[in-house]
């Protein structure tokens, strides 16, 4: 393992000692601390650095004060660069950090916008950071394996962060990610990440460097991924925005996989963000540079909000169908209140028809999905860790132990894949015969998570497995001890992950962790789903 504990030592030293807190500092939170603070407290941050990263501020704020000229590229990338050093020394976020790489991006942009008077593009001086395995060119990628740290440096960029550096993005740090990118919560080599709301829990996975990032202030947006709730579960940890895309519509070429080939089930790229008009901007930009001209794959599908959608309610209203549970796992006490909280707030808006959504075959399809992840039955992820003698961590080891999870013959896979398809078709009519515009739903089966414990996916992988789109977004509740308190009176439980997410909840773990919920539609309907959204978000956040 000598190759990872360089690669360690290496992402560290590059932190510049301007940038570094001291052991005292660090100890003065311990396990559970919410440690958002620590950027003001540690006396590294100037008064106008503090500012310009402050939670408050979203990407769309940021670049206007770069257009007025209130702020340089400089400015911006050299607070967000200190900013996500002091987060990564708190919670291990990232596994590459390039400040220097950066700050000459931005001194070109600043003296392009000098000299010219343009903007280079939409996203002209914001820092973006970017989860391990997305290429950029002279960075090393890895899927959470030692053994990528073997291979070269990426010789050019994913497309996906190719069209953002052409809009203007600049580009610092790079994001820590899980062991074979398959966990619902973020440890590899590179380190367990933490949640900066409380540091006794998980950000979220796989895209948890992503989340944690963005939650502490150390970026305004981060690239992540998601094909099994990999953005969502992030953003549901830490109080985030962001859309898990229909596959086909954003560019994921050129970057690093945890299984070449293995595309029974595939995944999308997406923004972590703090705001639904930073997602807006995000797809706007990618889809705007007409990606389907760059990778064969991608769908020519513009990105178009509609202006007058036609809904689906009685008298033009939006009808939202709610999903309470999925039949398989009731969602811990925290979530159960933050989604009759926003019901009973929607029931009241006259733009609203409220119903209940009734789950089809989700037991079926997660156990399928789960299946379609691993056809090989784990084999070529227990190899490659084997390769260096890489030990297979606690979550990579349960999700490839599943029931579902074998090795598979090709005319299983064939067989596997039909099926698939047969109940995706199932799902649709399912979906169509509810009458409903979007589904409301958990986005996970409670709040963050404490370390090590996430192991249902099913709130957020069936979305994958039908390729619904789905955006997770803050309701503005948090959990409270003093409310949700744990069931008083035995139930019967509806599986046995069930009894274990009943098990895990103890109120006081959970104090003051953000309260998330989930939207869906129908495959390509990513539209509609933001449109839902911006109608929601009148309401929001709740109190």
């Amino acid at each position: 393992m000598k190759v990872a504990l360089e690669a360690v030592a290496s992402r560290d030293s590059r932190i510049p000692e301007a940038f570094r807190l001291t052991p005292e500092f660090i100890a003065r939170y311990p396990p559970g601390s919410d440690v958002r603070d620590a950027a003001a407290e540690s006396g590294l941050m100037t008064p106008e650095e503090l500012d310009i990263t402050r939670l408050d501020q979203d990407s769309v704020s940021i670049l206007a004060r770069m257009k007025s000229k209130e702020l340089t590229a400089v400015q911006v990338a050299t607070a967000f660069a200190k900013r996500a050093a002091i987060a990564h020394q708190l919670l291990f976020c990232l596994t590459d950090f390039f400040f220097e790489e950066a700050l000459a991006r931005a001194k070109e942009l600043d003296e392009f916008y000098s000299t010219t008077g343009r903007l280079v593009g939409p996203l002209h001086g914001l820092p973006v950071g970017v989860k391990d395995h997305i290429h950029l060119t002279g960075h090393k990628s890895t899927a959470g394996f030692v053994a990528d740290l073997l291979e070269p440096p990426a010789q050019q960029n994913s497309f996906i962060t190719q069209i953002l550096y052409d809009a203007g993005a600049v580009f610092y740090v790079k994001t820590n990610l899980p062991q074979c990118i398959m966990h619902l919560e973020t440890y590899s080599f590179w380190g367990q990440v933490l949640n900066p709301l409380n540091t006794a829990l998980t950000p979220g996975g796989s895209s948890g460097g992503c989340s944690a990032l963005v939650a502490f202030g150390g970026a305004p947006m981060s690239i992540g991924s998601d094909i099994g709730g990999s953005l969502r579960s992030p953003a549901n940890a830490c109080g985030l925005w962001t859309l898990k895309a229909s596959t086909l519509r954003v560019p994921k070429g050129a970057a690093h996989t945890a299984q070449p080939g293995a595309d029974s089930i595939a995944s999308t790229l997406g923004p972590q963000a703090r705001s639904l008009r930073d997602i807006e901007l995000f797809f706007s930009v990618v889809l705007g540079s007409e990606p389907w001209l760059k990778e064969h794959s991608i769908l020519r599908i513009p990105w178009d909000i509609p202006v007058s959608p036609t809904w689906s309610g009685s008298n033009g209203r939006i009808r939202v169908g709610v999903m309470w549970h999925d039949e398989i796992v009731m969602p811990q006490p925290p979530i159960g209140r933050a989604l009759k909280a926003l019901v009973d707030v929607l029931k009241e808006q006259p733009g609203f028809e409220v119903m209940d959504y009734k789950p089809y075959k989700h037991l079926e399809a997660g156990a399928l999905v789960h299946e379609l992840y691993f056809v090989d039955g784990g084999e070529y992820v227990r190899a490659r860790a084997a390769s260096t003698g890489e030990p297979v961590l606690p979550l990579t080891e349960w999700v490839l132990t599943l029931p579902s999870v074998k090795k598979h013959t090709i005319h299983e896979l064939w067989e596997m894949n039909r099926r698939r398809e047969a109940l995706r078709a199932e799902y649709l009519q399912h979906f169509n015969s509810q009458c409903v515009d979007v589904v409301l739903c958990p986005a996970g089966a409670g709040p963050a998570p404490a370390l090590g414990t996430c192991k249902y996916w099913g709130y957020t992988n069936i979305w994958n497995f039908v390729d619904y789109p789905a955006a997770v977004f803050p309701t503005g509740l948090y959990s409270d001890p003093s409310t949700d308190l744990q069931d008083a009176a035995p139930r019967t439980y509806m599986s046995e992950a069930d009894k274990q997410n009943y098990e895990n909840y103890v109120p006081e773990t959970f104090i003051g962790t953000p309260l998330c919920l989930q939207l869906v539609s129908r495959r390509f309907a990513d539209e509609i789903v933001v449109k839902v959204l911006q109608e929601i978000s009148t309401v929001l956040p709740l109190r």
